[in-house]
């Protein structure tokens, strides 16, 4: 795991986003509140985003010449395997 994660700040950080890393939570409270199925562990959250202090030109100008996948490919809203409602997820 920790070379997962590793690699998704790297990633990130390479992409010119921000990372914060929280491994202290109750892990229960979490998995219920996602609805993580009970043969997976969350172990970890990772918060990925834009910091407000760090968009530049650069970062703002590798983000158009990029491509990406849309963020309802890669992530779920809410709750473990829901993914983005269409009309909810602002794609880039």
């Amino acid at each position: 795991m920790a070379l997962a994660v590793e690699s998704m700040i790297l990633t990130a950080v390479s992409e010119g986003l921000s990372t914060c890393c929280v491994g202290s939570f109750d892990e229960k409270e979490v998995a219920e509140t996602l609805n993580v199925p009970s043969n997976f562990e969350v172990l970890l959250l990772l918060a990925i985003g834009y910091s407000r202090e760090k968009l530049d030109l650069s970062s703002k100008l590798l983000h158009l010449v990029r491509s990406r996948k849309k963020l309802s490919e890669v992530a779920s809203e809410e709750t473990f395997g829901k993914n983005f409602a269409a009309q909810k997820v602002k794609e880039h």
